[in-house]
């Protein structure tokens, strides 16, 4: 009985996964120049500004040459700015630019809308009540995940390339957003 109803959530948590995204998509106005993982870069460098370009890589998860070009376009955009480390010329740092601030902010708007709609149907308890349940099953996956590290990564830092690093070590110098 239990099985079947873990099974019934887990189908239902898939289905409203899906659901949210394809509202998403329907609901937030298209960015003209800008495809959503440009949008997604904004919001992780609006929260770490100043970050380490190699950093920033890492945190996204992308090798180094395909951010690159991502940074490129946002700069030619005049979004962002990239300055290079006083001490040491080798060193990136990414900052928004007052464009790309202003960027944000609407995204932010946008997001805010969209959360509002999606959960429009829920009380604030109702909410308050998902929220502790979602939270607690992250952690519950994230207790997995970390007791696999060791065993995946052998205790060692540098070992694979950037698709792979994130299954090993975890960002919490920098804020991971989830949008």
């Amino acid at each position: 009985m239990c099985n079947t109803i873990s099974n019934n959530l887990y189908n239902a948590l898939q289905r409203l996964n899906r659901q949210m995204h394809r509202h998403k998509h329907r609901m937030m106005p298209p960015r003209e120049g800008l495809h959503r993982g440009q949008i997604h870069l904004l919001f992780h460098i609006s929260k770490n500004d100043g970050v380490i370009q190699r950093d920033l890589a890492e945190l996204m998860d992308m090798r180094p040459s395909s951010l690159t070009e991502m940074l490129t376009h946002l700069e030619q955009n005049s979004l962002i700015e990239r300055r290079q480390n006083e001490k040491d010329r080798r060193v990136i740092h990414v900052y928004l630019t007052d464009a790309g601030k202003t960027a944000v902010s609407g995204f932010v708007q946008d997001n805010d809308n969209l959360a509002a709609s999606l959960f429009n149907c829920l009380t604030t308890e109702e909410m308050e009540k998902m929220l502790e349940i979602v939270t607690k099953i992250n952690t519950n996956l994230e207790g997995m995940d970390s007791g696999d590290i060791k065993e995946r990564c052998g205790g060692r830092r540098h070992h694979h390339g950037h698709r792979e690093h994130k299954k090993c070590h975890r960002f919490s110098k920098y804020i991971s957003l989830e949008f």
